[in-house]
């Protein structure tokens, strides 16, 4: 007995340190101040010891007698963790053979990560789906809006100009420059919000009350001004996806349609209003692709007005399923979608359809110049001998393939690119055919999972949030600053499918009459959201400066 209530007090420590684990990567890592190191190596030491310090603590619980709940880690029959195995393997054997070992291994040769990053996050992954407690989506999410919030608004002081911390002043202030770095920098913001406001819309379109409603609106108008203001069309891709997916799921129903004009308001109005400012006011970098709605913000504002007003009046509280017309919406959308590709790009003397030429022409130019990056890295690829076709040329070592490819025939164009700008393309570059379907693998495993389980608490939310990111992909790179956090949303996303597991049962002496529990001896409520989370936050506050810190110490052989 006495063993029995030893194990479930450190299962109890172990999840609350799971619960700070989450918090520090998803929620105060994308905060961590990065002065001048852009997609370098101050973000990578950081949440590389971020998640090896966490993950040697949850070890040495699990040393001491901490286990997991039953059903949490099944090797045996769970696909997933078989996928997970194959994509560390894929990862290991490409560094090994890779053209250059050692810059694999950190990644020296693009953005840092490389095969450690693989490794890390597979830990930190296998650590969340051990020790995660299930009943954390509602304090996850709202710290995750805060971040989002906090993100957007450091995104719009850079587009004016403002500094906060004094980076330019011994330099010019020059087009796209970044007070903290990549806080500032389009890249990440695109990559962050890509999985942070699925999750925040998801929030508040399934809030309930007043009180539910505002906690979760708030973060949620921010996302439509990171919308608005976040110069990434990757970002929209992602969104688009996610959206699409959500208008085939059974929730959607006229409550939800509701609450989506109410996001489309918040989105109107920051259009408009950047709309304003990028003309009377002085505002730097590019301009989004869904800036575009700015000029017709007062009609879009509207007209999302008028369908609110119409569902909320007519129908009350009355809820009507649309998921069937949202999937022949989905259908139409990407059918239109794919035909437009196809003949803009294959038919000739296809008419031009003004700006979407730009997104549905693909030639060098497409997405500044990705269009290049993507054909010199097929190029590379392509060159290589068969078994390097299946290994790849190392983690982070793009660059090196691209130079090697060209040789002297290597532009400047050319030179600028450390990444192939598509998470796939790379993958199959730098670990071969057998580190891309080690991917494939693991990601529809757990696709496939979530579907069987979408409503059960946290599966959907999360798995919009990975759908989006995927779709972000497509036009985007992996680095330090967005790949851990999605790692550990995979391992979160197994934990939300499996079945509700109970609260461990007090354990009583022997000869003593059981007592019921009191929530808090006084037969007051239990303690609200800000006093259950108070603690794991702070942790995580702590242990992301500690951490920060330390890891100047722990990798200074990178600085």
């Amino acid at each position: 007995m006495q063993q029995t209530m030893q194990a479930q007090q450190l299962r109890r420590m172990a999840e609350r340190s799971a619960v700070a684990f989450l918090l520090a990567v998803l929620c105060v890592y994308p905060l961590y101040i990065d002065k001048f190191s852009n997609l370098g190596v101050v973000k990578f030491t950081g949440v590389a010891t971020l998640s090896w310090a966490f993950c040697l603590w949850l070890g040495a619980l699990a040393a001491i007698g901490a286990r997991p709940r039953a059903g949490r880690l099944p090797w045996r029959t769970d696909h997933g963790l078989w996928a997970l195995g194959a994509v560390v393997a894929t990862g290991v054997v490409s560094t090994v053979t890779s053209l250059s070992p050692a810059m694999s291994l950190w990644g020296l040769g693009g953005y840092y990560g490389g095969c450690m990053m693989v490794l890390f996050t597979a830990v930190g992954y296998l650590a969340v789906r051990a020790f995660a407690p299930q009943k954390l989506l509602n304090g996850l999410t709202f710290c995750a809006g805060i971040t989002t919030a906090l993100v957007t608004v450091l995104y719009v002081l850079n587009i004016f100009n403002i500094d906060l911390i004094g980076t330019y002043a011994d330099t010019a202030v020059v087009e796209r420059a970044q007070f903290f770095s990549t806080l500032g920098q389009k890249n990440f913001c695109s990559g962050f919000m890509a999985f942070a406001l699925p999750l925040v819309f998801y929030a508040f379109l399934v809030a309930r009350g007043a009180r539910h409603t505002v906690f979760y609106g708030v973060p949620a108008f921010f996302g439509g001004l990171a919308l608005a203001v976040v110069d990434a069309d990757g970002l929209a891709l992602g969104i688009g996806a996610a959206v699409l997916v959500l208008l085939c799921q059974k929730i959607f129903t006229t409550r939800t349609l509701r609450r989506l004009m109410v996001i489309g308001m918040f989105f109107f109005a920051d259009a408009g209003w950047m709309q304003y400012m990028r003309t009377h006011v002085y505002t730097q970098g590019g301009k989004p692709i869904l800036a575009a709605f700015g000029h017709y913000a007062q009609v879009g504002f509207a007209v999302c007005a008028v369908v609110w007003a119409v569902l909320f009046f007519t129908l009350r509280s009355r809820e009507i399923p649309l998921w069937k017309a949202g999937r022949v919406l989905m259908v139409i959308a990407v059918t239109l979608g794919v035909v437009l590709v196809v003949l803009a790009n294959f038919m000739p003397g296809f008419p031009s359809l003004g700006k979407l030429d730009d997104l549905l022409v693909f030639n060098d130019d497409w997405g500044t110049y990705r269009g290049t990056a993507w054909r010199i890295s097929w190029s590379a690829w392509t060159a290589q001998p068969f078994w390097r076709k299946l290994l790849g040329v190392g983690p982070g070592m793009m660059h090196t393939a691209v130079a090697q490819w060209a040789g002297a025939d290597i532009t400047a164009r050319m030179k600028t690119f450390y990444a192939a700008h598509n998470e796939y393309l790379e993958l199959l570059l730098t670990s071969g055919v057998l580190g891309l379907a080690a991917w494939v693998w693991f990601v529809t495993a757990h696709l496939r999972k979530a579907a069987q389980n979408w409503l059960r608490p946290g599966v959907a939310p999360v798995t919009l949030a990975l759908v989006s990111y995927l779709a972000h992909a497509a036009v985007s790179i992996r680095v330090s600053m967005i790949f851990p956090e999605i790692m550990l949303l995979f391992g979160l996303l197994q934990v939300f499918c499996l079945p509700p597991e109970g609260e461990d049962a007090p354990i009583q002496p022997k000869g003593k009459k059981a007592r019921q529990p009191v929530p808090n001896g006084n037969g007051a409520p239990a303690p609200g959201l800000i006093r259950t989370w108070i603690g794991p936050v702070a942790a995580a506050v702590v242990m992301m400066a500690v951490c920060g810190a330390a890891s100047r110490v722990v990798f200074g052989f990178l600085y």
